[in-house]
């Protein structure tokens, strides 16, 4: 028998909210929406697994959200899914992260004031007069951005089909809800996108998804170490090997097996060690086909609303 879901009270959200739902960073963050026996999805596959360099799991609600994850993973975001944003006013998605940045950054506006100014019904928990906690599909923390109120980006992750004005018939609330999205995002001067993976090569997204578990190698395990040596000595060479080249050359030379020899090339691969395009086929007997670093590029260039 599935379990039911509890009913939402405000003593329940009160509590959700205390114990940590819907805030934290990095490791401590915890998804609003997460995936429980009382809310597997009718038509979406869910997952929820630990992916790196993070050891929590994440919760995505659809295959859609996976695969733009991994894309986002891919770019060097700090990824945080199923991101409340309030009813009420509350503080920017980023304040708490640098105390130091924390009086740059503007206040959010809640969810049932931008529903009135768009003529758009909030909603409530069904069955309550409680309003609707909202949730944006992607938070995304940009690194590499040095000003404080320009790291965040949102993405709502919605196929081609649910945003075509053609059948908004059929997606009128799901139209309702990008355009508070939108509002809540040009309110706090930040970046959102609706993104479908279907815009990406398939191939890249086959290629992720088999290596992002070496995305991260810590500092203490020994692959860490060996990895650094390997590039220090064939490192100059690796864009005129073929793709089997270091493999081979980490088992014979250093020692390594199957397992952590695969590691460390996946890992290079991952991380641009050597420029291969990630959106071709990936050929152990050819050598690298170059044109991954200019796709991360952009990739991180439409992310911060440059492209």
């Amino acid at each position: 028998m599935m379990a039911r879901a509890p009913k939402p009270t405000w003593d329940r959200i009160e509590r959700m909210i205390e114990s940590g739902d819907g805030s934290g960073f990095g490791h401590d963050y915890q998804p609003w929406i997460k995936i429980k026996r009382w809310n597997p999805s009718p038509i979406s596959f869910q997952f929820f697994r630990p992916i790196p360099p993070f050891k929590r799991s994440y919760h995505f609600l659809s295959k859609q959200e996976y695969k733009l994850g991994l894309l986002f993973l891919w770019a060097g975001c700090e990824i945080r899914e199923q991101f409340p944003i309030w009813p009420w006013e509350h503080s920017h998605p980023e304040t708490g992260r640098n105390i130091a940045f924390d009086r740059y950054l503007p206040p959010s506006i809640g969810t049932i004031d931008l529903c009135k100014e768009a003529g758009i019904e909030h909603g409530n928990f069904v069955g309550t007069k409680i309003p609707y906690v909202w949730t944006m599909d992607f938070c995304l923390h940009l690194p590499w951005v040095s000003q404080p109120a320009k790291t965040t980006t949102f993405v709502s992750a919605k196929p081609d089909s649910q945003t075509n004005p053609k059948l908004v018939n059929y997606f009128g609330r799901t139209m309702e809800k990008l355009e508070i999205e939108r509002r809540y995002c040009l309110a706090l001067g930040n970046n959102y996108f609706v993104g479908d993976h279907k815009a990406f090569s398939p191939e890249l997204m086959k290629n992720l998804d088999a290596i992002i578990s070496c995305s991260f190698i810590p500092s203490s395990h020994r692959a860490y170490k060996i990895k650094q040596q390997f590039l220090d000595r064939h490192g100059h060479r690796l864009q005129k090997e073929h793709l089997g080249f270091s493999f081979e050359v980490l088992q014979k030379d250093f020692g390594c097996n199957n397992l952590i020899a695969g590691l460390i090339q996946n890992n290079m691969c991952w991380n641009q060690n050597l420029d291969i395009d990630l959106s071709k086929p990936m050929t152990p007997a050819q050598t690298p086909v170059p044109g991954g670093k200019v796709l991360l590029s952009n990739l991180r260039k439409n992310l911060e609303g440059i492209q």
